[in-house]
């Protein structure tokens, strides 16, 4: 697609006062009416962070640009990590939120968030034990297995895997 094609269909989706055309009214053109929805309004009560779970009204995350609010993402206080406005807002349960983070992990979960804080915070909420519980399940890691155990196990499953022994 030449550039300047695409540079004009990017305008005309970000034109709100554009015309359409409705055979249903006697004035075939007709312009569309821009819907303003104000985040504030639209969310209320107190969100978590989902990386530090911290905790604040919707207007302490929002991005603020020159054309108001940002209505896509936001940005956390405390550990100044960006996320997602419907990941913000997002009403999970402990196990959902572990579905989340073990998904997550494998972006770099871990590394946006301060361990010692997000734990603390997670028992002060009373998910600790639930989350635990789904997110090793998610992992396959096992109370009773030790770290040598482990190895060992992963070691035995790839060698099954490839063809190396057979039980």
């Amino acid at each position: 697609m030449p550039k300047g094609k695409w540079n004009r269909e990017q305008t005309a989706k970000d034109d709100k006062q554009q015309a359409t055309f409705d055979l249903t009214q006697k004035d075939a053109l007709k312009k569309k009416v821009p819907v303003t929805v104000n985040i504030v309004d639209l969310y209320k009560g107190n969100y978590s962070c989902p990386f530090c779970l911290h905790s604040d009204p919707i207007n302490k995350f929002l991005i603020s640009t020159p054309k108001g609010y940002d209505k896509r993402l936001g940005l956390c206080p405390e550990c100044k990590n960006k996320m997602m406005i419907k990941t913000l807002t997002s009403n999970w349960t402990p196990e959902q939120f572990a579905d989340f983070v073990a998904d997550y992990a494998r972006q770099g979960f871990w590394q946006k968030c301060k361990f010692q804080v997000f734990n603390q915070r997670l028992r002060a909420i009373g998910w600790s034990y639930r989350f635990w519980k789904r997110y090793k399940e998610l992992k396959g890691d096992s109370d009773t297995e030790n770290y040598f155990d482990y190895i060992d196990r992963k070691q035995r499953e790839q060698a099954q895997e490839e063809g190396w022994i057979q039980e």
